[in-house]
């Protein structure tokens, strides 16, 4: 059996038993993750199908079994891995461009989520994509990128909240004092290391803005303690 040599018969391949599919829901409604499947009964075949996207530096997974059929199945799912395979492919695709291209716009910013789907249903009414039924609703109105963006402002945001919550030490009260007596009365970090034993020296550093620069201070959370406003501290509570 001939190896494949060239992306153009890789591409022929793909027209005739791949797919692309959204592989990965876990991140709705900000991104959609998609995966290019090759889907072959030979193992002989799906395998040197794999050995030619590894020599030409794509990622695949292993020769997998179908999880409805009894086909092999090699899939690539690392994102730059997918982009390098669509672009590779397309000026030799024919049943498959249409949603190849819409695939490529969304991983590389120019279309919605949305949108994507939308050149998927169209392709499955023309009869050039098998029709899936679906038991998650897809409503991803973002880029990818914007979705990207959303998720790490999102995960910034819950980080802050356990953070406080979880991780800090340092109550509001002693974050003051401490603080007060090292910038108004002088206080030198040995100092305030034996006064307030109950926490470790490079947290009292921390407090003073030294370190690694901040704090977690209990109920309020992450605090950038070389923040220049905080260097003149009021007077501690009684």
């Amino acid at each position: 059996m001939a190896e494949y040599e060239t992306w153009e018969q890789v591409a022929g391949y793909f027209d005739g038993d791949g797919t692309i599919a959204t592989s990965d829901l876990s991140n709705l409604p900000y991104k959609l993750s998609l995966s290019l499947w090759f889907v072959d009964q030979s193992r002989d075949q799906i395998g040197m199908v794999r050995d030619f996207l590894r020599k030409n530096g794509i990622r695949t997974s292993n020769i997998l079994k179908h999880y409805k059929q009894s086909a092999n199945v090699v899939a690539v799912s690392e994102y730059r891995s997918v982009v390098l395979m669509l672009r590779k492919m397309i000026p030799f695709l024919y049943k498959k461009a249409n949603e190849a291209r819409a695939a490529l716009d969304y991983y590389e910013g120019r279309i919605t989520g949305n949108e994507l789907m939308i050149v998927l249903q169209q392709e499955v009414e023309a009869g050039r994509r098998e029709r899936r039924p679906r038991k998650v609703a897809i409503d991803v109105p973002y880029t990818r990128q914007q979705g990207l963006a959303l998720m790490k402002a999102n995960r910034s945001a819950i980080f802050r909240d356990s953070f406080g919550r979880f991780r800090s030490k340092v109550t509001p009260e002693d974050f003051e004092r401490i603080r007060y007596q090292h910038f108004v009365e002088g206080k030198r970090l040995a100092d305030l290391s034996r006064e307030y034993r109950q926490y470790a020296r490079e947290t009292i550093r921390r407090v003073l803005g030294g370190g690694r620069g901040y704090v977690g201070i209990k109920g309020i959370g992450r605090v950038d303690t070389t923040d220049t406003t905080l260097r003149d501290p009021a007077p501690p509570p009684n």
